[in-house]
């Protein structure tokens, strides 16, 4: 019976686990910069290279920076998604 209930529990904190996963997975599919910046182009990586630390920084180069114009269809919104992602202040 012990078994059975131990047996249980795992399979039920393996389900939730994989819920947890998929919802974090499906957020980070409809987060829209991410579907450009991958790979050597990603967030992080052009975070670092160009040595932004703040989030003014980040809207500063988005808005105004030499790909701005790529960027026209990018909203305060998808921004802010980016700055929080990135954990800057």
């Amino acid at each position: 019976m012990v078994m059975r209930d131990l047996s249980l529990v795992i399979v039920g904190i393996i389900l939730l686990s994989a819920i947890a996963f998929q919802q974090k997975s499906s957020q980070a599919e409809t987060f829209k910069c991410l579907k450009c910046h991958k790979g050597k182009d990603s967030l992080e990586n052009l975070v670092s290279s160009k040595g932004i630390k703040t989030a003014d920084e980040l809207r500063r180069l988005v808005r105004q920076g030499p790909k701005a114009g790529l960027h026209l269809t990018s909203t305060d919104e998808d921004l802010e998604l980016a700055i929080k992602y990135l954990n800057l202040k």
